[in-house]
């Protein structure tokens, strides 16, 4: 069912029964397709054992830590960008193969693998969107951040407008990336890149990994490195399984108890009012409903995730049944009222 027109519903009611309220770094694709709560640092078989095991960080790391190096990005802009930054990806999980279809090197590297952590939480420790420009104004900010922190340039004889500039410089540089509109592939938005600006890389604790992408068949020596940390990480399929669906019909769940409750303890209402709390019971059901009909074809693959799903789908469609069944009732009833006055 869709929303109510503008003229069907009133702010509190739309508030209160319709309004997402999940904050923006921990929308999921069920609540939105195109937004993940994770950042993904995506890499191949070999490198996701190194980055556990912490090879390459520039001190001894405590036990239970992994290290991702920073380096430059791919395309740099012919040579001028030269900022060393940790890279991920804010793609949801099930779209994260496409990067094996678009980049034959990540092909080529089995990219089937990564590791995933809490967007709030890198957020937090500095990871930042990346600032996509023309290729012009990425060379002009490039030369700029250059003059000034290499040549020591000063661009003006007021120090706290120096300041405020090598600031600035200091904050976008290590984010930009060129927009490429001329470019025959159009450039690379589809990687949703976010970065963490440390050329020092990133060292984690195991206990901040939230997802971990890889083969079924590869699962077994990466649990062994992570020990028991591993009952807290979520496994997936990048190109098969997706679990987003579940976990948020689990947030839900409490929500819609409460609202069933809510009109089973209103039997001495108005016939009107009771309606109206179907219709909206109704609506959210519905909506839920329709989410898990239009993921249910592509989480058909994985047995587990499927038969989850068919149950969820299932439970829900009875009570949506249910609800319906109510709603008729009470209509049938204030039919007959009318008629008798």
């Amino acid at each position: 069912m869709p929303l109510p027109t503008p003229n069907e519903i009133s702010w509190s009611d739309w508030s209160k029964y319709y309004k997402i309220n999940t904050p923006t770094f921990r929308l999921a694709p069920v609540e939105k397709p195109d937004m993940s709560p994770f950042l993904v640092h995506m890499t191949g078989k070999q490198a996701i054992i190194k980055i556990l095991l912490g090879d390459g960080a520039p001190e001894d790391l405590p036990s239970g830590h992994g290290y991702l190096q920073a380096n430059v990005p791919e395309y740099n802009s012919k040579g001028t960008f030269d900022a060393r930054v940790v890279c991920f990806t804010e793609s949801p999980t099930f779209a994260l193969d496409f990067f094996r279809y678009r980049s034959i090197e990540r092909w080529k590297a089995d990219q089937r693998f990564g590791i995933g952590f809490d967007k709030s939480a890198l957020v937090e420790l500095g990871a930042r969107p990346v600032i996509y420009v023309e290729d012009n104004v990425m060379k002009t900010i490039s030369f700029l951040y250059h003059r000034i922190n290499d040549d020591g340039i000063q661009i003006s004889p007021d120090k706290e407008l120096n300041a405020k500039v090598n600031f600035i410089l200091e904050k976008m540089y290590p984010l930009l990336y060129p927009l490429l509109e001329n470019h025959s592939s159009q450039g690379f938005m589809w990687e949703r890149e976010w970065r963490y600006p440390d050329p020092n890389g990133f060292v984690f604790d195991y206990q901040a990994i939230r997802v971990i992408c890889c083969p079924r068949d590869e699962e077994g020596d990466i649990r062994k490195i992570l020990g028991s940390v591993v009952d807290q990480i979520t496994f997936v399929r990048t190109w098969q399984e997706y679990d987003d669906v579940t976990s948020y019909l689990r947030r839900q769940e409490a929500a819609w108890r409460s609202q069933e409750v809510l009109y089973e303890d209103s039997q001495t209402a108005e016939l009107e009012e009771q309606k109206q709390h179907l219709h909206r019971l109704i609506e959210q059901y519905s909506l839920a409903y329709h989410s898990l009909d239009a993921y249910e074809t592509f989480i058909a693959t994985v047995s587990k995730e499927y038969d989850r799903l068919r149950e969820q789908k299932e439970r829900i469609r009875k009570r949506l049944d249910e609800l319906k069944e109510n709603l008729d009732s009470i209509e049938g009833q204030i039919r007959e009222n009318a008629s008798g006055e």
